[in-house]
């Protein structure tokens, strides 16, 4: 058994090793429960025969400030549908909200007297603030002024087309890949939607040196764990833990082979 189980790993790939080990621990069942090996015991056959699946942690997908202002400066505002964009785009990179709560995003989320966003993430149900910008705040109001619909719903960006509702994160990723193409951005090898946004911010601000619980509290996550992700593409901070490498004698390679 442990040699046809080194043997799967080393010659199958995962989907079929796991199709062929799923096969097994359902015979396995059955052996034990008409008690047909000498041991019977069915955890110990389940915990020795499962998936052996390793995951490897994933690059995150990040822009440079420079592609970030080139995809902003790319979108028309001088219709309904781009005033909308722009104002979710800015939300996306000024602030790394997630697509979730930037669709979800409603009248009463906007605290105008004391100019701030204040919300619920919806992944976390951690409360957020952000203090509302010149940039941002100018960008909402011009779209609920001249771009929004005249509709009676709570959201504040709704399909740009009748029946009017509620803005889908399908929707989001559709118009920022748009942009990126008018922008002339190249994103074949990289994600391209709101969340790549996100993680470009926090890569961009690591690279400004930002302290890592300030992004943290920036992007909302509940453990700076959740932002140390993002180290991974920050090269310059990574450069700086790598060690010399000591030098090594003459006299090893001399008797490296002795």
């Amino acid at each position: 058994m442990v040699q046809y189980l080194a043997r799967l790993d080393a010659t199958r790939a995962t989907a079929d090793k796991n199709n062929i080990l799923m096969t097994i621990r359902v015979f396995l069942r059955f052996l034990c429960a008409h008690t047909l090996l000498q041991d019977n015991r069915e955890e110990y056959w389940m915990a020795f025969v499962k998936a052996r699946s390793v995951r490897h942690a994933k690059i995150p997908s990040v822009y440079s400030r420079e592609e970030v202002e080139r995809l902003i400066r790319a979108i028309d505002r001088g219709n309904p549908q781009g005033k909308r964009d722009y104002t979710i785009i800015l939300l996306a990179a000024r602030y790394g909200l997630r697509v979730s709560d930037i669709v979800g995003l409603r009248h009463c989320h906007l605290d105008w007297t004391h100019n701030r966003i204040v919300l619920l993430q919806q992944k976390t149900g951690k409360k957020v603030e952000f203090p509302l910008s010149e940039e941002v705040g100018h960008a909402i109001i011009e779209y609920l002024k001249f771009g929004r619909p005249a509709v009676n719903d709570p959201y504040i960006f709704l399909t740009a087309m009748a029946p009017y509702g509620k803005l889908s994160p399908a929707g989001v990723h559709r118009a920022i890949t748009d942009y990126m193409r008018q922008a002339d951005i190249g994103f074949q090898e990289r994600k391209h939607g709101p969340h790549a946004l996100r993680q470009s911010l926090a890569s961009n601000l690591l690279r400004l040196n930002t302290p890592m619980p300030a992004i943290s509290e920036i992007l909302g996550h509940a453990q700076t764990e959740t932002t140390r992700s993002y180290l991974r593409v920050d090269l310059t901070q990574l450069m700086q833990c790598a060690l010399d490498v000591p030098c090594v004698p003459a006299s090893f390679y001399d008797n490296l082979y002795a």
